[in-house]
């Protein structure tokens, strides 16, 4: 994604009429500006299918993690009920553990469509230029009639989907194999430190409840 985003924002700003000027065969490099802003804009309509669907894959997981999280607390209580501390502190911890899953899921989905909305803009864009160019180019004694893909579509533009998103999958990203920096290491500690002396304030507040469970009352006598 990243190398194509550069040479979007190239492709974009770039002056069409100095490239004409400094061209030797003004027809021809158009026609190859043409075809660059076709394969830019084919391999961003891979990448925004891509990212609308990680968003809606990663929303339904979180709403089904989130939902599976909550379900741990009535669990925690059953175990508590049957003086099962130990179960009531696992359950709670699980719960604790997926709560923290949803809301990285949830993050993740909105990162996504955040991404997704800038990759529209950049079509957009792109898009805005190639008909820049395409009316130039028809403009142009001996030029083709503009773009390819304007108007008469492109038979192979599946095709091309697909090859340009493979590519990009096996490309990856170098900063995903950086290790994470010891201050994290610190950060997840303390929360974890923090997270067990929460759930053990919770199980002290289940033994407390439990244990003011109202007496049967006396039958009264004549």
């Amino acid at each position: 994604m990243i190398h194509i985003a550069v040479r979007v924002r190239e492709l974009v700003s770039s002056n069409v009429d100095s490239m004409v000027d400094r061209a030797s065969n003004p027809a021809k490099m158009l026609g190859n500006l043409c075809t660059e802003i076709e394969e830019s804009l084919i391999a961003l309509h891979g990448e925004l299918s891509q990212a609308r669907r990680r968003a809606e894959r990663c929303a339904e997981q979180a709403t089904a993690v989130s939902a599976q999280a909550e379900e741990w607390t009535a669990k925690a209580k059953t175990a508590m009920d049957h003086k099962r501390e130990d179960l009531a502190r696992s359950a709670l911890l699980a719960r604790e553990d997926e709560r923290a899953r949803a809301k990285s899921l949830a993050a993740e989905s909105k990162q996504a469509g955040e991404e997704a909305r800038e990759i529209e803009a950049a079509i957009g864009e792109l898009e805005t230029k190639r008909t820049e160019v395409s009316a130039r180019l028809k403009s142009m004694p001996g030029g083709r009639q503009g773009c390819a893909s304007e108007g008469t579509g492109d038979s192979r533009t599946d095709r091309r989907l697909d090859r340009i998103a493979r590519m990009e999958r096996r490309a990856g990203f170098a900063s995903g194999d950086r290790a994470e920096p010891a201050p994290a290491s610190v950060d997840a500690e303390i929360a974890s430190l923090q997270r067990d002396a929460d759930i053990a304030a919770e199980l002290a507040a289940m033994k407390s409840t439990k244990g003011k469970q109202p007496a049967a009352k006396k039958r009264k006598t004549k």
